[in-house]
């Protein structure tokens, strides 16, 4: 198991699937497993390394399996990861707009 990491994620209802800052896979040495196709606002069709990880939400200890995590350039927006409708399809998200706040449900 590569040593864990600590990170801002950022929860995007937007993006079909999650995503780990290429450069934070490489370094804790995570496997290539496979190659993919991301398509997003600025890229289409971009080839992106496929990863295997484990996240797990601070202080909570929620740990989500996320075994096929697209690499990205993330490091530049001052984030880890981009938690997609991948892994949020077996939560409940609440946007309370008022207060800016949110609630997680698993």
């Amino acid at each position: 198991m590569p040593s864990p990491l600590s990170g801002l994620a950022l929860i995007d209802t937007g993006a079909s699937n999650t995503c780990i800052d290429e450069d934070a896979a490489k370094t804790i040495g995570l496997p290539v497993i496979d190659v993919g196709t991301m398509h997003s606002a600025s890229h289409t069709r971009t080839p992106c390394n496929i990863y295997p990880v484990q996240f797990e939400i601070m202080p909570f200890k929620i740990r989500f399996e996320s075994p096929r995590t697209m690499g990205a350039a993330l490091r530049e927006q001052g984030i880890m990861a981009i938690i997609g409708r991948d892994l949020l399809q077996v939560c409940t998200l609440f946007y309370n707009g008022l207060t800016g706040q949110i609630t997680l449900s698993i």
